[in-house]
């Protein structure tokens, strides 16, 4: 195994070394693709320049090609994710996490970071059998003990949308927070589904002997339905029971880049804003309708 895994590093330093040597375009674009497709996915391609043993191409790779190369390898593994069906949420959350330039997370240390954060609350809930009991149980421990909250301080900064950040931060947005706990909420058991309301993410608490609403933003207060259809109404929305059923994972994701679009299309990063842009395409063109 780890005879292979230096063979393939070895392979993609030679396909970057060639990368960085090449100015022909369509040399450039053969070589490119090569390197995309031998980059582990998720993987950020930093990571193999670091290994490139010329130190004049290393730098030149890292100041002139690193951004570029992590913006195309997310563009192909989310098109790699689609038509293999496996773009599951957890999956895409990664993917749009990886944009924030962050090299040393790969998608095991993501996943196992969810699962130490669950281990805890899935040990307590072993006992606990009444369902208001499990999801007050979830609520102390996401939203007072581990205290992840609203920034409300600095909203529109971006790293709250990359799930990475919030859970070193401890602080997001609505969707992103709603995320974060649908994803701690799979590892216990809870049955817990994202609500796409207009204006405002929640969750929705879902069993036979309960039916309920959250607000992660608003460390995880109750909220009924009535009032979720009164926050419609203060927009000016007509209120109807669709606007409450289950968010699927691609609506949840486009949601997501909506939200980090408008940040980087008023901060002028064009490049960013492409790259976003393109993948709000594919995932629009996988599934338009929602």
């Amino acid at each position: 195994m780890e005879k292979d895994r230096h063979a393939k590093t070895r392979e993609i330093g030679l396909l970057l070394t060639c990368f960085a040597e090449t100015t022909e375009p369509e040399p450039r674009k053969v070589l490119l693709d090569h390197i995309l497709e031998a980059i582990p996915f998720g993987a950020h391609p930093q990571n193999f320049i670091d290994d490139v043993e010329d130190a004049t191409l290393r730098l030149r790779l890292r100041e002139g090609h690193s951004d570029f190369l992590n913006r195309r390898k997310l563009t192909r593994d989310l098109q790699t994710a689609l038509q293999s069906n496996t773009l599951d949420l957890e999956t895409g959350v990664y993917l749009i996490s990886r944009l924030d330039g962050r090299t040393d997370m790969e998608p095991k240390q993501f996943r196992q970071s969810l699962d130490v954060l669950a281990e805890p609350l899935k040990e307590r809930l072993a006992s606990v059998d009444d369902a208001m009991d499990r999801i007050d149980l979830f609520r102390e421990y996401l939203f007072r003990e581990k205290s992840f909250k609203g920034n409300t301080e600095d909203y529109y900064n971006p790293e709250n949308s990359y799930l990475t950040s919030v859970l070193d931060s401890g602080k997001g947005i609505p969707v992103s927070l709603s995320v974060l706990a649908i994803l701690v909420a799979r590892r216990v058991d809870l049955p817990l589904e994202g609500v796409n309301l207009p204006g405002h993410f929640i969750v929705r608490y879902d069993s036979p002997d309960l039916r309920l609403f959250l607000d992660p933003f608003n460390e995880g207060s109750y909220l009924t339905e009535e009032e979720c259809y009164h926050f419609l109404i203060r927009q000016g929305i007509q209120p109807e029971s669709g606007y409450l059923s289950t968010a699927p994972a691609i609506t949840i994701l486009k949601r997501m880049y909506r939200n980090l679009i408008n940040y980087f299309s008023s901060t002028k990063n064009r490049a960013l804003e492409k790259t976003l842009r393109e993948h709000f395409a594919i995932l629009e063109k996988h599934n338009p309708s929602l």
